[in-house]
């Protein structure tokens, strides 16, 4: 896929709609910031008011510490996770043939008890999959610190080469996993009738291969970013590249199952399933990016 006109494709559908898609995909990164500036602005208070060292902060002894940073966390995400499932739902609504979703109030759509069920619950399930492959990097890298405390004999210090070189792949390989999650918002949007559980599970199939997209991305629009000032307009139009990736790569799945299909190789398993209508207007998308 050619990132210089999926860009340009998609800046052409926030053309006229460019303000109130940019408040829609800010909400979720300012309700992110917002909690994060929070949990910092209590930690200056326990440090001012309380008799606490600095060094205490990274320990994790404090008890009121702990218990600011359970209850911040545990806002963001009751709060974020919604907030992004309907940006991604108006993201889908630009790229979409009819036009259901692209009027339909963010407000409904945000009130939904199936709405906040289905996103914090992909929330939750990613960081509890991301912990859990991020402990093999955590073993590693306090096993080579272990051994590397000190003089080394040519047997320690080829095991803490391989501490460190295991280390090294296993922080790779939860990077990935996180890319991967990157698609798990949209295609909670796509895929409705798919528990929270198996959509995380699927993105990670669904992004194999494909996560290059999603980092050229980031290398074009992070520079803005990085200004502060470039944020919103930077944000937004990332957002919307990235979403009418997932239409394309939705497309391609569904032609590449119905080829399989119809030859006699098998059939579809997890691959949505859209009419005919919809595969049309994902293929004029297609064409355009």
């Amino acid at each position: 896929m050619k990132v210089r006109e999926l860009i340009r494709f998609s800046r052409q559908l926030l053309k006229c709609r460019f303000a109130r898609t940019m408040m829609i995909c800010l909400l979720p990164l300012g309700t992110e910031m917002f909690f994060r500036c929070a949990e910092a602005a209590v930690y200056c208070i326990l440090l001012y008011f309380g008799e606490y060292d600095p060094i205490t902060l990274f320990s994790g002894r404090n008890s009121l510490q702990l218990t600011a940073a359970a209850v911040c966390s545990l806002l963001r995400w009751v709060t974020a996770a919604p907030l992004m499932y309907c940006a991604a739902y108006r993201l889908y609504g630009m790229t979409e043939e009819t036009s259901k979703k692209r009027h339909e109030p963010i407000s409904r759509v945000l009130l939904r008890k199936r709405t906040f069920k289905r996103s914090i619950s992909a929330a939750l399930w990613t960081k509890v999959i991301g912990l859990l492959a991020l402990a093999p990097a955590v073993f590693f890298g306090v096993s080579a610190f272990n051994i590397m405390h000190g003089r080394l004999d040519a047997r320690e210090t080829f095991m803490a080469v391989n501490a460190v070189f295991l280390g090294a792949v296993s922080i790779l390989l939860w990077l990935s996993l996180k890319l991967s999650f990157a698609a798990v918002p949209f295609l909670l949007v796509r895929f409705p009738k798919m528990t929270a559980f198996r959509t995380v599970l699927y993105s990670v199939r669904f992004m194999s291969g494909r996560k290059s997209v999603l980092l050229r991305l980031l290398a074009v629009y992070m520079p803005q970013m990085l200004t502060i000032v470039g944020i919103p307009i930077a944000f937004t139009r990332l957002m919307t590249a990235f979403s009418l990736s997932i239409d394309i790569f939705i497309k391609e799945d569904e032609y590449l199952e119905t080829d399989r299909t119809d030859s006699g190789h098998g059939s579809s398993r997890d691959a949505g399933k859209v009419s005919p209508r919809k595969k049309r207007s994902f293929k004029t998308a297609a064409d355009k990016a």
